[in-house]
């Protein structure tokens, strides 16, 4: 038996876990990706705010509602020659006396790639399932969750808005263009109502997931070597334990417990 043994219900474990949540730093995310025929590059950034704890004999942490702010920048671009057909100047020959046929060479227009960065800001809501994780590592004994399972992300209801933002941003830059612009409106604004909110969620998913997947919770960190009193005097020195051992398990009785048992030595 434990020499030492400390114990959280799941009212205990909603504050400690929400707290090192907000406290968890994520770094950015850039990549490129692609929705349906148009190409993005991307920034994002993220923070948690909140779960709701479940405690899971004998070792399952599950944070249901755990719930992720974002905001990504994307550089949006449509390649023009999807859309327009290609334009040449006709080839003209001649033939001239002594010099033989003289034609003009053929000249084509290519269109260009034409870039509007969008910016949006929503939530993510998922449950996970972390197991945990007891180490002793560099001298220091390390008790963590560590995400096992992701349920799948769910998007907050102004993410929808995206694909209306891209289409008001781009539009404008469309109908610039002359004779064709406005057709060339038309079809992009067709072509995103196509791919719908499933085709965004394709493209902010892969974006997304990484913030969550690997996530790592620490719940209790002290080295082995413990100090237990400090000094008093020259011959009252400071009195240390060795912690032998780390365990940690979540007990279900009349209430689910997180439940940390030391061993020690002097």
């Amino acid at each position: 038996m434990a020499e030492i043994t400390a114990a959280v219900d799941e009212g205990g474990a909603n504050t400690l876990f929400n707290t090192a949540l907000s406290l968890l730093p994520l770094p950015p995310q850039s990549g490129s990706g692609s929705l349906g025929p148009f190409v993005a590059s991307y920034s994002a950034s993220a923070s948690f705010v909140h779960g709701s704890v479940d405690l899971i004999a004998p070792g399952t942490v599950r944070v249901a509602n755990l719930r992720l702010n974002w905001h990504v920048s994307l550089s949006f671009g449509i390649d023009l020659n999807s859309f327009l057909p290609s334009f040449c100047l006709p080839q003209v020959c001649v033939d001239i006396p002594c010099v033989g046929r003289v034609c003009t060479p053929r000249v084509c227009i290519s269109w260009p790639t034409i870039t509007v960065p969008v910016s949006l800001g929503d939530f993510v809501e998922a449950t996970a399932d972390f197991g945990l994780d007891i180490a002793l590592v560099g001298g220091q004994w390390r008790v963590r969750a560590v995400v096992q399972n992701v349920s799948q992300l769910q998007f907050g209801p102004a993410t929808a808005g995206m694909l209306v933002l891209i289409g008001l941003a781009i539009t404008p830059l469309l109908l610039a263009i002359p004779f064709i612009g406005p057709f060339v409106a038309i079809a992009v604004n067709a072509i995103l109502a196509a791919i719908g909110v499933a085709g965004l969620l394709g493209l902010l998913g892969p974006i997304i997931s990484p913030f969550v997947s690997g996530l790592v919770i620490p719940i209790y960190n002290q080295p082995q070597h413990f100090q237990v009193l400090p000094a008093a005097g020259p011959n009252d020195p400071a009195v240390f334990v060795t912690l032998d051992n780390v365990t940690a398990v979540i007990q279900s009785s009349d209430e689910d417990e997180l439940v940390l048992g030391v061993d020690i030595s002097a």
